[in-house]
């Protein structure tokens, strides 16, 4: 395998560890935890959601940050530019797209 360029700084986004909590209001918080405490994001439900799926969305969302670390992990240690087919080139290949969107370039 050789070595890959991906960055060790993952960014540009909120740092520190975010978490899900429920706030007011039948909605779910996502906070960061890097000093402030103020909300990134506010999920509530909409006609087309219960309460069940804006608490999974908040889940999905404050778990992002460690999601894309994990990503940029298994693509640093694990890819080999030599593949070209089959389901493991597949799974890097939806990898890069799912690094390119988090990074605001797809």
């Amino acid at each position: 395998m050789t070595t890959n360029t991906f960055p060790k700084d993952i960014g540009p986004h909120t740092p520190g560890s975010w978490r899900c909590h429920q706030g007011n209001h039948g909605e779910f918080l996502v906070c960061c935890e890097s000093g402030g405490f103020a909300p990134l994001a506010r999920v509530k439900g909409d006609k087309r959601t219960t309460l069940k799926d804006a608490e999974a969305n908040a889940r999905l969302m404050s778990a992002a940050p460690d999601l894309l670390t994990a990503l940029y992990a298994m693509m640093e240690s694990c890819f080999d530019p030599a593949l070209t087919e089959g389901a493991a080139y597949e799974a890097f290949d939806l990898a890069r797209d799912a690094i390119a969107k988090a990074e605001g370039f797809k």
